[in-house]
């Protein structure tokens, strides 16, 4: 994949907010977090400096990095908070206003996976929820086909809390993925071929239609 500018100029000129950022010098990188160089400072791959605190663990610097204006669209601040199960960065970007639905770019294997989907897979349920009252849509699919609901097609008990989760959002579990198949696919193949019957009960509870008998 051809490397942006940015990433390349960050890999070879990087600002000395980050080191400040990795070696825990809050106080140097709040003086350093001017606006212009929180929208244009990149890190080796590529990273904001908001992105970068998320990364490195540091939820109360990130915290005050946004509500600085450290966050842009498409910085993928909003997922880099979702894969660590950040819910109080989550928090501060959806009161600032991020687009709870913002996928983070230039993934070649995860291309168009939200914040909810990541939140989803990692079984970060607080942070489902919260981005589910942020507005983040039930129903988007990631490049692969795949929505949230699907990331619970295991049918574990940890997959079935989240499915209980996402279900009071009423998902459309007809869509398919890059396979074909669909989530109501995905509960009648656990339960004829695994003997585990947890999925199609609960998607039967909420979604009676779909499961009649012809």
């Amino acid at each position: 994949m051809r490397e942006s500018f940015l990433g390349f100029f960050g890999r070879h000129f990087r600002s000395p907010i980050f080191s400040a950022i990795e070696q825990g010098r809050d106080q140097d990188v709040l003086r350093l977090a001017n606006p212009q160089r929180l929208k244009t400072a990149r890190g080796r791959w590529g990273e904001s400096p908001l992105c970068a605190a998320i990364l490195s663990g540091r939820s109360e610097l990130a915290i005050q990095l946004v509500h600085r204006g450290g966050s842009f669209e498409n910085d993928g601040a909003l997922s880099q908070a979702a894969m660590r199960g950040d819910l109080s960065v989550i928090d501060a970007l959806l009161e600032a206003g991020k687009n709870p639905d913002e996928a983070m770019p230039d993934q070649e294997f995860s291309e168009g996976m939200t914040p909810l989907m990541w939140a989803t897979n990692r079984k970060f349920y607080a942070c489902m929820e919260r981005l589910l009252e942020g507005g983040a849509s039930v129903d988007a699919q990631a490049k692969d086909g795949r929505t949230a609901a699907m990331f619970t097609l295991h049918g574990q008990p940890e997959d079935i809390r989240a499915l209980e989760i996402l279900c009071r959002y009423k998902p459309d579990i007809t869509l398919r993925d890059w396979r074909g198949r669909n989530l109501v696919d995905e509960a009648i193949g656990r339960e004829k071929h695994g003997g585990n019957s947890s999925m199609r009960l609960l998607l039967e509870r909420h979604y009676p239609s779909m499961f009649e008998q012809p």
